[in-house]
C-alpha cells in the first residue's frame, strides 16, 4: 500500500456530549466534577419484569437538531443524540465543513446494539398481519449504522465511514480507527465517537446474568453490579499541525491507542488483567511515553466484581509500587454503563480532565471498602491535579480491550517503522459452494450454489431461493467441548478462521508470538439467530426469563471473541459492522495494522447467516428476486441472500518470508467513501463509488489501465447496478477490464461477499481465470465496453468493491506475489 503512515499527535478540537448528566458538554462536565448522579428511575423502557428499575437515562433531547437530515424518515433516538453531539463539537472546533474536500472528512462511530425496540415493533406487526403487510420503516431506522448515516447526510460528507461494534470497547476503538485514518492520510478530519441507547433486550440480558446492581453502581468498592446507561459523544479529530494552521486550540491530544484480546472467555475478563496491560502498553508506545508518565486513568470501572478486580490487577501490574500514586476513577458511577458509547464518553471526560486539570470522581463509593484498596480512587467530587498524560480504558465482552492515551501537549511526531509490504498467506471459505477448493472449482465450472431454501419455510415470501451453507463438515474444525457454546455465526467464524490458519501454516505459530496476532471481524447483520431467540424469550416468556447462556452471543463481536479463544490470538481485535462493505473494511484495517507494525499476523474474518426473519425482512423491503440474481442485466429484479464466512490471513512480507510461508498475493491498497444521500436512494451516476475506486487505485500506486479484473457488487438491483457500472467505467479502461460478480454463485453473502471475491480475485491475479457472470444475457447499456467473458493476463492487479445501505463504499486492490 502506498499510504504514508506517520506517528503524530492528533488534536481533539471539539467535543459534543449527550448523557444522563446533561445534553451539552459544559452541562455534563460541571455535573461530573460536582459529583452529581444522572442515575434514576427508568421512564422510557418498561422494566417492571426486571430486578432493577434504575438506569442512566437521557432527558431533554432536542429533536430539532435533526431537522436538516433530509432523509424523509423520523430520526431514531440514536441519530438525535449523535447529531446533537456533533453539532456541539463542530461549533467548538470552529469547523466549516463546506471548506473541506468532502471526501477528506470521515466518520467513525462505535455502537453495541441495533435499535432492537424498533425491530420488535416490526416483528409485532409480522406476528399480527404477516410480512407482506408489515410497515418496514422501523427496520430501516433500526440499523446500527443509522446514526453514522444520519451524520453523513446531515453534513454532506463523503469520506470514509466506519461503524465499530466490539461491545463496550466500541467507542474507544472508533476513536483509534479515526486516528489511523488521519495518520495514514486517508482523511483530514474525522468525527469520532459512540452512541448507545437503553434497550430492553440488553437490559434483560444483563439482568439474566445477574450483573446489574439494584442500586446505583459502586465501581472499585462495593462492586455488586453495573448500572446501565445511554448517551453519545462525538469529537472532532484532526492532525495537530492542521489544527494549528487553522488557529484552533486543542482541548487535548490523542497520542496513541492500543487494542488487544484476552483470548480467555466469552464474558469474564482475564482475572490477571494481562490483556488490559497489553492494550495500555501499546497506547503508551504509540505515544512515545512510559508508565511513569501517566498522571490519571479513567477506568473501565463497571461495578462488577470480576471486572473491577481484573482492572485493579492490571493497574498493579502496570504501575507496581507506584500504583497508589496514580489516580483512577469511573464515570460510569455517575451516568451508568453506556455500552458502545462508554469509551467515547470516557475519552471526552478524560480530555476535559486534561484541559481543566481536574480529576473526575467515582461516586457511590463504599469508603470502608475503599480504605482497604492500594489504589487511589478519586471519591465523591472532582479534585485539582496536574494531568499531563491520561489513559481511558474500555474492556468488553469477548475479551476485547482498548486504551486511548491523551496528553495536554502534543508529543513530537516521528516516523513509523519502515513500512513493510502486506501479503495474503492463507484463506478459509465457507459458502453455498463449499469450502475453499470446492468454491474455486465451482467458480471455474460456472456452477451456482443458489437454490431452493431448505433451512426454513418460505411459503409467505416472494423469494424462495438463497445461497445456503448446507454442508456441516466445518463443525469438525471446532473442539467438540467448545462448539456447544457457539451460536450459528460463532460456529461459522471459528471454523473458517481455523481453516485459514491451517491454510497459512500458522497453527504452529509459537504461543509467545500470538500477542502479535489478532482478528478484525466483520458482519452485516450479526447474530440474527441469537437475537431471534432472545426476542422469542422476551415475547413468549417475559423479560425476566432471558437465558443467560444465550445473551453473551448477542453482541456483534462475540464471534471475534470465540475466534481469539479458539486460536489463542491476543493481538489487536475489533469488529466492524458497516453493512455489506464491512468485510472489505476489515481486510483493509487488518492490512493497515500489519503495515504499521502493530501486528505480525492478522486475520480478517467475516461471517453472516440467513434466518427466516432476516430473509423475510429483505423480502418485505422488496429487495429480493423471485429467481436467480442477474447482475447488470436488463431483466434483473433484485438480489438473493447468501450465508457465508471467509477468513484471510495477512502478514508482513518479512514475517511471511522468515517462516517460509506460501504467499497468495499482496494487498496493494484500499479506500473508503460515503454517499451523502437518503437511505434507499441511489446515485445512478456512481460519483461517490467511482471516487472510492479511484482512491483505492491511487493508494495502490495503480491506475485503471493496470487493473485486469473488477469484482463488483453485482446485486441484480437495477439502480445499484447502474451506479456500479458507471463508477467502474469512470476509473478503468473498459476495453481491457473484465467484470466479475459472485452473487449469482453464492448469493449476496452480505459482509462476506467482498472477502469471498478477494479470494477469487487472488486466483485471477495468479492464473488469469475470471468466473463468468451468470445470468448476464442482456447487459444494461451502462456496461458499454466492459467485458464479462474471457481470460485476463495473469500478474495484473484486481480491484474488489462493495457498497452498503446508507451509501458506504469500500474497495481493495490486490496484486501478484511480490518478486
Amino acid at each position: 500500500m502506498r499510504a504514508q503512515f506517520r506517528i503524530e499527535p492528533v488534536a481533539i478540537t471539539g467535543i459534543g456530549l449527550v448523557c444522563p448528566l446533561g445534553t451539552t458538554r459544559e452541562q455534563a462536565w460541571q455535573a461530573v466534577i460536582a459529583g452529581r448522579s444522572g442515575i434514576g428511575d427508568v421512564r422510557r423502557v418498561d422494566v417492571s419484569a426486571l430486578s432493577f428499575g434504575i438506569a442512566g437515562e437521557v432527558e431533554d433531547l432536542d429533536p430539532r437538531c435533526c431537522a436538516a437530515c433530509g432523509d424523509g424518515l423520523e430520526p431514531d433516538r440514536g441519530s438525535l443524540m449523535v447529531l446533537a453531539a456533533a453539532r456541539e463539537a463542530i461549533a467548538q472546533a470552529r469547523l466549516v465543513v463546506a471548506s473541506f474536500d468532502p471526501y477528506r472528512v470521515g466518520v467513525s462511530l462505535g455502537s453495541c446494539q441495533f435499535r432492537t425496540g424498533l425491530i420488535e415493533q416490526f416483528m409485532q406487526q409480522v406476528d399480527r398481519i404477516g410480512y407482506a403487510a408489515a410497515d418496514p420503516m422501523p427496520i430501516i431506522r433500526s440499523r446500527m449504522g443509522a446514526p453514522a448515516d444520519s451524520l453523513v447526510q446531515h453534513l454532506g460528507l463523503r469520506g470514509p465511514k466506519y461503524v465499530v461494534s466490539n461491545a463496550c470497547a466500541a467507542g474507544g476503538s472508533a476513536i483509534g480507527l479515526a486516528v489511523d485514518a488521519l495518520r495514514s492520510g486517508r482523511a483530514d478530519v474525522v468525527l469520532a465517537g459512540g452512541v448507545d441507547l437503553l434497550e430492553l433486550y440488553s437490559m434483560a440480558g444483563f439482568d439474566g446474568l445477574h450483573a446489574v446492581d439494584s442500586r446505583p453502581c459502586s465501581p472499585y468498592s462495593r462492586s455488586e453490579g453495573i448500572t446501565i446507561g445511554e448517551g453519545a459523544a462525538v469529537m472532532v479529530l484532526e492532525r495537530a499541525r492542521d489544527a494549528e494552521s487553522r488557529d484552533v486550540p486543542a482541548i487535548a491530544y490523542v497520542a496513541g491507542y492500543g487494542l488487544s484480546s484476552d483470548a480467555h472467555h466469552a464474558t469474564s475478563p482475564d482475572p490477571g488483567g494481562r490483556g488490559a496491560v497489553r492494550a495500555v502498553r501499546v497506547a503508551l508506545r504509540q505515544a512515545g511515553l512510559g508508565v511513569d508518565d501517566v498522571d490519571y486513568v479513567n477506568g473501565h470501572g463497571t461495578g462488577t466484581r470480576a471486572n473491577d478486580r481484573a482492572e485493579a490487577a492490571a493497574m498493579r501490574a502496570l504501575f507496581g509500587d507506584r500504583v497508589a500514586g496514580v489516580p483512577i476513577s469511573s464515570t460510569k458511577s455517575q451516568i451508568g454503563h453506556t455500552m458502545g458509547a462508554a469509551g467515547a464518553i470516557g475519552a471526552a471526560v478524560t480530555a476535559q480532565a486534561v484541559r481543566h486539570q481536574m480529576l473526575p470522581p467515582t461516586i457511590n463509593v463504599d469508603h470502608a471498602a475503599l480504605a482497604e484498596l492500594d489504589l487511589d480512587i478519586v471519591p465523591d467530587r472532582g479534585r485539582p491535579a496536574t494531568v499531563r498524560t491520561a489513559l481511558c480504558n474500555s474492556f468488553a465482552f469477548g475479551g476485547a480491550n482498548c486504551t486511548v492515551a491523551l496528553t495536554g501537549t502534543p508529543p513530537p511526531a516521528r516516523s513509523a517503522p519502515a513500512a513493510d509490504r502486506v501479503v495474503v498467506t492463507g484463506v478459509g471459505v465457507l459458502s453455498a459452494l463449499g469450502t475453499a477448493d470446492a468454491f474455486r472449482a465451482a467458480l471455474h465450472a460456472g456452477v451456482s450454489g443458489v437454490r431452493a431454501i431448505r433451512g426454513f419455510a418460505t411459503a409467505d415470501f416472494r423469494c424462495q431461493v438463497a445461497g445456503e451453507i448446507e454442508d456441516r463438515s466445518h463443525l469438525r474444525c471446532i473442539d467438540p467441548a467448545y462448539v456447544r457454546r457457539l451460536d450459528q455465526i460463532g460456529r461459522l467464524a471459528t471454523a473458517v478462521s481455523r481453516m485459514c490458519f491451517e491454510d497459512a501454516g500458522l497453527l504452529t505459530l509459537p504461543v509467545a508470538q500470538r500477542d502479535r496476532a489478532g482478528v478484525i471481524f466483520a458482519t452485516a447483520a450479526g447474530p440474527v439467530e441469537t437475537m431471534g431467540a432472545l426476542r422469542g424469550a422476551l415475547v413468549g416468556q417475559g423479560a425476566d426469563k432471558v437465558n443467560p447462556r444465550i445473551f453473551p452471543n448477542a453482541v456483534m463481536n462475540a464471534a471475534a471473541g470465540h475466534v481469539c479463544v479458539s486460536l489463542q490470538l491476543r493481538g489487536p481485535t475489533t469488529t466492524l459492522v458497516g453493512g455489506n462493505a464491512a468485510g472489505l473494511q476489515a481486510l483493509a484495517y487488518a492490512a493497515d495494522l500489519v503495515r504499521q507494525g502493530e501486528a505480525d499476523v492478522m486475520l480478517a474474518v467475516s461471517a453472516d447467516e440467513i434466518t427466516r426473519e432476516l430473509h423475510g425482512i429483505y423480502d418485505r423491503l422488496g429487495l429480493l428476486a423471485t429467481g436467480a440474481p442477474r447482475p447488470w442485466d436488463v431483466a434483473s429484479e433484485g438480489m438473493v441472500l447468501g450465508s457465508g464466512a471467509c477468513a484471510l490471513a495477512v502478514e508482513s512480507l518479512s514475517h511471511a518470508r522468515q517462516r517460509g510461508a506460501r504467499i497468495l498475493g499482496e494487498v496493494l491498497g484500499h479506500a473508503g467513501a460515503s454517499d451523502a444521500r437518503p437511505v434507499g436512494s441511489v446515485d445512478e451516476r456512481g460519483e461517490a463509488w467511482a471516487s472510492c475506486l479511484r482512491l483505492a487505485l491511487e493508494d495502490a500506486g495503480q491506475d485503471g489501465d493496470g487493473v485486469a479484473s473488477v469484482y463488483g457488487e453485482g446485486r441484480g438491483s437495477t439502480a445499484v447496478d447502474r451506479s456500479e457500472l458507471n463508477a467502474v467505467a469512470a476509473v478503468c479502461d473498459p476495453g481491457r477490464t473484465r467484470l466479475a460478480a459472485l452473487s449469482p454463485y453464492v448469493g449476496h453473502a452480505q459482509a462476506t461477499l467482498g472477502p469471498l471475491q478477494v479470494v477469487a480475485a487472488l486466483d485471477s491475479v495468479a492464473t488469469g481465470r475470471v468466473p463468468d457472470v451468470l445470468g448476464l444475457d442482456r447487459p444494461l447499456v451502462e456496461m458499454g465496453a466492459l467485458r464479462s467473458t474471457g481470460p485476463v493476463p495473469p500478474g495484473r492487479a484486481a480491484l474488489v468493491s462493495a457498497a452498503a445501505t446508507g451509501g458506504t463504499y469500500a474497495a481493495v486492490v490486490v496484486g501478484p506475489m511480490p518478486a
